[in-house]
């Protein structure tokens, strides 16, 4: 009933939800209103549009990106893709040393030419969260940034190559590794546990600053203090 839209969540109570019909909770005239896509494929085309958009670049191809869009096999989203170029609402890219042709709104243009025009841009470090919309499909962040990620929160304890809760680490145009943090509510603190660095990077006095201040932000958003230890640089 909750996917057919005949239920909605009417509040939430910690991880428990609960539910209500949708009209007593949306407005009788939003109920009502005519279906926006009544043709299947025009529906997948919307909802395509929006991934790409949510990615910012993707492919024609099998990919998490496309899950819970129903009946989108590939002949159909081949179709879409055609029709999506035809009506230039999507741009065609090429990336070096990438086989498969990306793609993106055509809305975004400007950004690409400004990453074009300024390919110094400031470094900015950043903690990605496991369902962050970049990390959607991983075989294109393997493919982009040569960068491996599984969440491993639903992976057997004992099969677990870093940690139950690991999030990726961006620094610039790079993932450079992966940290793990622990927020221990009796204390009030964040944790780091581990920090693992990929191959190559060098952990230099900037770059510890960078990080220290990335999950200084963390912890203050969730309204802790923040623990790291000396020895995980």
């Amino acid at each position: 009933m909750y996917f057919r839209g005949d239920l909605v969540v009417h509040h939430k109570k910690g991880t428990i939800k609960y539910y209500d019909l949708a009209e007593n909770c949306i407005a009788v005239e939003l109920l009502n209103t005519p279906e926006p896509y009544p043709d299947e494929l025009d529906h997948q085309k919307w909802r395509v549009l929006r991934r790409i958009g949510g990615v910012g670049l993707l492919w024609n191809k099998s990919s998490d990106a496309w899950l819970n869009i129903w009946g989108l096999k590939s002949a159909e989203r081949n179709e879409i893709f055609r029709q999506l170029l035809a009506e230039e609402k999507i741009l065609e890219i090429t990336v070096d040393g990438i086989k498969d042709k990306l793609y993106c709104l055509s809305t975004d243009r400007g950004l690409l030419e400004t990453v074009l025009q300024e390919p110094e841009l400031k470094a900015r470090c950043e903690l990605i969260a496991p369902l962050d919309n970049i990390l959607w499909d991983r075989r294109l962040i393997k493919a982009l940034f040569d960068f491996d990620y599984k969440w491993e929160i639903y992976t057997p304890e004992a099969q677990r190559k870093y940690g139950y809760y690991v999030l990726p680490l961006l620094y610039g145009d790079r993932f450079i590794g992966r940290v793990e943090v622990i927020r221990d509510r009796k204390a009030k603190t964040l944790v780091v546990k581990n920090i693992w660095y990929e191959k190559g990077v060098k952990q230099t006095k900037k770059l510890q600053t960078a990080i220290d201040n990335c999950i200084h932000r963390l912890a203050n958003f969730n309204e802790c203090r923040y623990a790291f230890p000396p020895d995980s640089f």
